[in-house]
């Protein structure tokens, strides 16, 4: 990242970053989105940056909006995704989504610092970073037949805004990233496509709102093309780590204009 990396010694801080990939859907029998997270590093070391520790979700996210709606909370606040009853979590069921829902959350802090999903956008032929995702307006039809169409959960039970945007400086990170790789066409984007990469953004972030709408939302979706061979996977690699890397230091560079010593407390950002 060249100059817009700030001096800083990493060598007791380190930073958890989970990456989530897609399952096939509708033509696109295979999705290079999950491809690239599991190409991913386990560890990843760099000068001016702690040390990154990247969670690739084992398994593709399967294309379904109950399958997100559940899997989600389990990944970042692992506590509040069971259906069994606990002191500290109070659940409702969801007849419309057949699903039970937690309403009372603990205040167990997130698995992870950074949460980056990454989605096929097939057709493009450029890496797009979201800056938005949106609550409404899933009427396509998901791997299940399924759709949102009639779906107010959200609204209703927890009175979540209609749009929800990281707590990330986005510009701050576009231009991390973009200097880390000038010679590819990368953009920011307002669109995830209501389906359900936006909505796989909007319930990550909406799960860090519901503890503190003012607080972070340390979330990040990236649209990759929908080439899957060898060379299209190893170039999603680098773009995928380049964004990870803007992330992890624009986020530092926040903490520390912030009155951190170092920007990171006990390898939390």
């Amino acid at each position: 990242m060249g100059s817009l990396a700030p001096e800083y010694d990493a060598s007791e801080s380190e930073v958890n970053v989970l990456v989530t990939g897609f399952g096939p859907f509708g033509d696109n029998r295979i999705n290079p989105s999950f491809l690239i997270a599991s190409s991913l590093p386990k560890s990843y070391e760099t000068p001016n940056l702690p040390k990154i520790n990247i969670h690739a979700h084992p398994s593709a996210v399967t294309v379904s909006y109950r399958n997100v709606r559940e899997l989600i909370p389990k990944l970042l606040f692992s506590k509040d995704a069971s259906k069994t009853l606990s002191p500290d979590i109070e659940t409702i069921y969801h007849p419309t989504n057949g699903m039970y829902v937690a309403t009372k959350l603990s205040k167990e802090l997130s698995n992870y610092d950074i949460v980056l999903n990454i989605g096929m956008a097939p057709g493009r032929h450029f890496y797009a970073m979201e800056i938005c995702a949106h609550r409404d307006g899933y009427n396509k039809k998901d791997v299940d037949g399924k759709t949102l169409e009639a779906d107010t959960f959200w609204q209703k039970e927890y009175n979540a805004p209609e749009m929800l945007r990281p707590s990330i400086d986005t510009e701050d990170v576009w231009r991390r990233w973009k200097a880390g790789l000038m010679d590819e066409d990368l953009r920011p984007s307002n669109d995830a496509g209501h389906y359900l990469c936006d909505f796989t953004y909007y319930t990550s972030m909406v799960e860090y709102w519901r503890r503190d709408p003012k607080g972070e939302r340390p979330c990040m979706f990236l649209h990759v093309p929908g080439g899957w061979n060898e060379e299209n996977i190893e170039r999603g690699r680098g773009v995928a780590l380049e964004l990870i890397k803007a992330l992890v230091g624009s986020e530092m560079a926040k903490k520390r204009k912030e009155g951190g010593v170092d920007g990171f407390a006990d390898g939390k950002l």
